[in-house]
């Protein structure tokens, strides 16, 4: 994903690090420093962040898709740069990818229900283009469309490969498995497993469905996509399927070693959100949840700065701030318009708009 907005700087201390939860002769020795000269304020690193940082790494790396090495406008031949690059991987590599391969491991044994294990939950109301966000960082096209889309907690492992590898990936559930050797085939297994562990397209569960993807183009980093947030029963739907959402939901936000990534549509209120009222219930001080806002194409004019108030964390107040994007809509969908595609028009949003830019 290109441009991404965000607020204030992140506290201090991170409580959710790998580095917090590690023994002490596991501890991870300290990411080097870059200098860039005047250009370091344009860097997209936290100042405070550390090798093995789970929320940093997701809001430096994740979203903006690659570690960027160099700020805009330098050379990016500098021999400086590409040592520093260079460094940055290996540490990563050596030390905190396979905490990040422990940690799944552990939860596909069943071992999170008496193991508190770090995570990154993905919540939103209904609608809120939280499907959207996630196809757009793992590259895969995901359920969507109206009513509840995901049924199930979908574990959505994303791992990195050089450039000379091919995109694979692999579906689990139960004791099944499945390769799969294309992105389009992701979406029609992914309902399968739904159907086959929740039935078909009415209620939810609890079960786990795994889903690894493996590509130069996506980032390192393990999601758990969790079912959007509803209020009312619509056809064969259990009547208490909003609060059997709600209770799925709570059990995975109020683990403190979770990161709630919460989405809200930049077109409504964003007091009346429920996904966001759930996130401050569990995580009052807004120490572990980051705002993502979207379709902010949608904003009716002169409601704009409603938005850039949010996202500069002065309405409604999270201490690692918002981030707003621009991904697929509906109709772009529809019309089966690609995600390269895609990105490159969130490119040219947030360069021309006159508010957002």
């Amino acid at each position: 994903m290109p441009k991404v907005h965000k607020s204030s700087p992140l506290q201090k201390q991170n409580p959710l690090s790998f580095q917090h939860h590690l023994p002490k002769e596991m501890s991870l020795p300290k990411r080097p420093q870059p200098s860039f000269g005047t250009a370091q304020k344009q860097r997209k690193f936290p100042q405070n962040q550390q090798a093995g940082d789970l929320d940093m790494h997701f809001t430096s790396l994740t979203l903006n898709q690659q570690i960027t090495s160099t700020p805009p406008g330098e050379n990016r031949s500098q021999p400086r740069a590409k040592w520093t690059e260079s460094i940055l991987c290996s540490q990563y590599e050596e030390k905190v990818r396979p905490c990040i391969d422990l940690i799944d491991s552990l939860r596909a044994l069943g071992v999170e229900q008496d193991l508190a294990l770090p995570a990154i939950a993905v919540i939103g109301d209904q609608s809120s283009g939280k499907s959207s966000v996630l196809e757009a960082l793992s590259g895969v096209a995901l359920p969507r469309g109206s009513g509840i889309t995901t049924r199930c907690p979908l574990v959505l492992k994303l791992k990195k490969q050089p450039c000379e590898y091919e995109w694979t990936g692999k579906l689990s559930y139960r004791d099944k498995e499945f390769q799969l050797q294309d992105p389009s085939e992701v979406e029609q297994y992914i309902c399968k497993a739904q159907n086959a562990i929740a039935g078909h397209g009415v209620g939810i569960s609890q079960e786990l469905i795994n889903l690894e993807i493996t590509s130069p183009e996506v980032p390192d980093l393990t999601l758990i996509d969790l079912p959007g947030i509803t209020r009312v029963a619509l056809g064969n739907q259990p009547q208490d399927i909003g609060l059997q959402i709600k209770s799925l939901i709570k059990k995975y936000i109020q683990r403190q070693q979770t990161i709630n990534l919460v989405v809200v549509p930049c077109n409504v209120d964003i007091a009346t959100t429920e996904a966001l009222t759930m996130a401050k219930e569990v995580d009052p001080d807004g120490d572990r949840t980051i705002g993502i806002l979207t379709k902010p194409d949608l904003v009716d004019k002169g409601a704009e700065k409603g938005v850039l108030n949010v996202v500069q964390n002065l309405t409604y107040h999270l201490k690692k701030g918002y981030m707003i994007v621009r991904c697929r809509g509906q109709q772009e969908v529809t019309d089966k318009l690609s995600l390269a595609e895609a990105t490159r028009r969130e490119i040219h949003f947030f360069q021309t708009h006159p508010n957002f830019r």
